[in-house]
């Protein structure tokens, strides 16, 4: 369940990230909102992947049209990890649980610029 605390440092994020956007095919807010689902499990090892986590992160990916859209996606998500605390392995290893091909490794020290 996600806290107070929690709930407004999302909302926090969101207004930031909204004002860093871009158009593009899923603006940095809506991909954050989409993947609240794999919260819990991103910063807490005690939580178990869900399903609707890996429907969220699966939706998200195919998403994806471009590469400019990857780029951004990439640094809104980098951004986003490190402000909630995501632990690194369990991001990594997101994908491969959920049985998704990403274009670029969930990894904190991933080069978005690519």
């Amino acid at each position: 369940m996600v806290g107070r605390s929690s709930t407004l440092r999302i909302l926090a994020l969101l207004l930031v990230a909204s004002a860093i956007s871009n158009a593009n095919a899923v603006s940095c807010p809506q991909a954050i909102t989409m993947l609240l689902p794999c919260q819990d499990y991103l910063v807490n090892p005690s939580v178990k992947l869900t399903m609707s986590c890996c429907q969220a992160a699966s939706k998200l990916n195919d998403m994806v049209h471009s590469k400019v859209d990857l780029k951004d996606l990439c640094s809104c998500l980098k951004q986003a990890a490190a402000s909630l605390h995501v632990i690194a392995d369990r991001a990594k290893s997101l994908p491969g649980q959920c049985h998704i091909q990403v274009p670029v490794p969930l990894d904190p020290n991933v080069d978005c610029s690519r």
